[in-house]
């Protein structure tokens, strides 16, 4: 479970990952939009990644349990994009392992998904992720 802190630096670093992109993320703009001093940033994130692994990891499980609870418009792909290997690859092994799981209950969610149109772009998004993830292995 994310501390107060941890949830406010999240959602300034996607807003203003939305706003700038992945690239352009500043550390030192995210605490200051989150109204943090820059230590009690580094205490929960200790780098861009592990800030970008954590914004992963809180979509995945949302998603998740948004497939479990059948509420498929709260379903969302901002940052899903840090599992694929280019970024992926960068991560401290404890955040590799932690996305490798949730994404492997994500992808069983999603493969449960009815067979229907509605979810047949979010189904071969996934299975596209899930391959270039093996190949990367």
């Amino acid at each position: 479970m994310l501390t107060n802190k941890e949830t406010a630096l999240l959602d300034a670093a996607g807003e203003l990952i939305r706003e700038k992109g992945m690239i352009a993320l500043n550390m030192s703009d995210v605490h200051k939009k989150a109204g943090y001093s820059r230590a009690a940033q580094y205490q929960s994130f200790s780098d861009k990644n592990s800030l970008l692994a954590a914004l992963c990891m809180r979509e995945l499980v949302e998603n998740t349990t948004a497939i479990e609870a059948q509420r498929y418009k709260e379903l969302s792909g901002d940052f899903t994009v840090v599992i694929r290997p280019v970024v992926y690859d960068y991560l401290k092994l404890s955040d590799r392992l932690m996305i490798d799981s949730a994404f492997s209950q994500m992808l069983a969610s999603v493969e449960s998904l009815p067979d229907v149109e509605e979810f047949s772009f979010l189904k071969q998004g996934f299975a596209f992720l899930h391959a270039e993830r093996l190949k990367a292995k």
